[in-house]
């Protein structure tokens, strides 16, 4: 009787333990289900932003085509685009081309202060959200020498994220109103320019005290980059005698 009782026990601790052990296990896949699809939701979308790293900065930005300027106090901005094709996209009411490429250069008391850069590429964008994201456009921020700049690219697709029926860009009347007939002139008078010999030009400072002034300081330009910012200037003070 005795050991009869004991059987008896043993098969119902059993039981117990069986059907305990299957409900973890249930409770288990359960808790993975949830776990995983929620894990597919979180991971969805990257954040937006993070594709700033595929804007590099604009290679020969100074071929580009300055089609719209801005002065907003002591602020000024020169708005380039890197192609022509992009400008008769505009003008003609179809989509600016993949591999567009629109750069705002900022000045701030006759310095460069920043260049803000947005791009467009086939399939650019496709890791954001549909609420979230500008087309096909990246943007990327560069300091004055032209490296990445910390700063939060977010902002930049909410603030061209308001112009969507004009593709994202703030300036798109600007490039419909832009006459192509400037872009040879410009191109001509650039290529003059650029033709000028400095290598014999001088750099002289010019100091209050006369004996200063006397002393023999010039140098020759022999540095490219300075060469080319000369020219720049010259260029754009032909342009403002020829648009005057």
């Amino acid at each position: 009787m005795k050991r009869r009782f004991i059987n008896t026990f043993a098969l119902f601790l059993t039981l117990i333990l069986t059907a305990c052990n299957e409900n973890d296990t249930e409770i288990k896949v359960i808790s993975q289900e949830e776990e995983n699809s929620f894990g597919t939701k979180s991971g969805e979308y990257a954040e937006i932003g993070s594709g700033a790293n595929f804007v590099k900065f604009p290679k020969d930005l100074e071929k580009g085509i300055v089609f719209a300027t801005y002065d907003r106090g002591d602020i000024h901005e020169d708005i380039y685009v890197n192609s022509q094709e992009a400008i008769e996209a505009a003008q003609n009411g179809k989509e600016l081309p993949s591999g567009t490429v629109i750069t705002l250069v900022g000045y701030k008391d006759g310095e460069i202060e920043h260049y803000l850069v947005m791009e467009k590429r086939t399939g650019w964008g496709s890791q954001y959200s549909p609420e979230e994201r500008n087309g096909e456009w990246e943007y990327q921020h560069f300091t004055p020498e032209r490296e990445v700049a910390k700063d939060n690219i977010g902002r930049c697709f909410s603030c061209h994220a308001n112009q969507e029926r004009d593709q994202y860009i703030n300036s798109l009347d600007q490039l419909k109103e832009f006459d192509l007939g400037n872009v040879s002139k410009n191109s001509s008078s650039e290529s003059l320019i650029a033709s000028i010999s400095t290598d014999h030009w001088k750099v002289t400072g010019h100091r209050k005290n006369s004996k200063d002034v006397n002393k023999e300081e010039s140098k020759l330009i022999d540095d490219e980059e300075t060469a080319k910012r000369i020219q720049e200037v010259l260029l754009k003070m032909y342009l403002q005698q020829y648009e005057s």
